[in-house]
């Protein structure tokens, strides 16, 4: 049994409070086949039980909204719309890196939710993406400080000094701007120093959990590892000097 969340009403009070999800074996009216379905239980009727037990740790009630009967409830949420927030997608300056932060249709995702998105030119050149192929997607093509000034810069390397520009890429980042890409804080504590100095909200790709089911989707690390391994072994093949073959049957 897991813990799971319901909702009910209650005289104009929403409440959300747990409910327990179990499996039980259901039969077919007419084929007499057996199957396994997940049912829903009130908490109330299993007040006895460890799983009730278990759901109220995670807790009871997680909101209630007071309204009259029959009134609407608010659903305005915080924040800053989308249509205010500009993603940038700077060239990646790590020699020999040739990978870009968001290929045209990511970047036609972006503006289909509301996002504007400024593209450096000449950021996905070497992935083989060109910029009328950004602009045909609405994005507008930068120059390196404008694509680091947005309020959303994403790239794929850590952010480093800029020898050609004369700066850090991070200085060129307005305050309390957001980052979303690789970081390995571990290895680099000078630059989440610098970052923090910034005020910057920090998205490090290569620390979301593996392990965890719903993060698997973020997940940027396996997905390159293995690119990377298929590409060893085609480099290993066109090295080998004899033929490589990629079966063996009987006659070799």
């Amino acid at each position: 049994m897991a813990a799971a969340f319901a909702s009910t009403v209650l005289g104009g009070m929403i409440l959300q409070r747990p409910a327990v999800v179990s499996k039980r074996v259901k039969r077919h009216a007419t084929t007499g086949t057996t199957r396994q379905a997940l049912v829903h239980q009130p908490v109330r009727a299993l007040r006895l039980t460890g799983a009730y037990r278990r759901a109220q740790k995670v807790a009871f009630v997680v909101r209630a909204v007071m309204s009259e009967p029959g009134a609407a409830v608010d659903k305005t949420v915080e924040g800053i719309p989308y249509t205010q927030l500009t993603i940038g997608v700077p060239m990646e300056s790590t020699e020999g890196e040739r990978r870009v932060a968001a290929s045209p249709a990511v970047v036609a995702e972006y503006i289909k939710k509301g996002f504007k998105v400024k593209v450096e030119a000449g950021a996905g050149l070497l992935a083989e993406f060109k910029d009328v192929e950004y602009a045909a997607m609405g994005a507008e093509i930068v120059s390196t400080k404008e694509a680091f000034a947005c309020d959303i810069v994403t790239k794929v390397r850590p952010p480093q000094e800029r020898t050609d520009l004369g700066t850090h890429e991070v200085d060129m980042m307005k305050d309390k701007a957001c980052y979303v890409g690789f970081l390995y804080p571990a290895q680099n504590e000078d630059l989440v120093k610098k970052m923090a100095t910034k005020h910057l909200t920090v998205f490090g790709m290569d620390q979301i959990p593996r392990t965890i089911s719903r993060a698997q989707t973020f997940d940027a690390l396996s997905s390159m590892a293995n690119i990377s391994g298929y590409r060893a072994v085609i480099e290993a093949a066109n090295a080998f000097g004899r033929m490589f073959t990629g079966q063996i049957t009987a006659a070799g």
